[in-house]
């Protein structure tokens, strides 16, 4: 599924950002970008989420359930 690739290379990103944000030479105005990239991943990795929760969501409703088998043999 593509929004399943699509949100492993995202959370890869985010990773990396927070890598970044770990070093300690990293100025402050490096820093507060950093952090708005991680924002901005972090939101894009939610809707994918949300997508991917919905498209579940609407699977199960549309699936119907088999009724239980009733006590009468004919």
């Amino acid at each position: 599924m593509e929004s399943d690739s699509n949100l492993e290379d995202l959370r890869s990103v985010l990773s990396c950002v927070f890598e970044k944000l770990g070093a300690e030479s990293l100025t402050e105005p490096d820093r507060v970008e950093l952090v708005a990239r991680a924002e901005v991943v972090q939101d894009q990795i939610d809707a994918i989420q949300d997508v991917i929760a919905d498209e579940e969501g609407v699977a199960m409703r549309t699936t119907s359930v088999p009724e239980p088998p009733g006590d009468r043999l004919f």
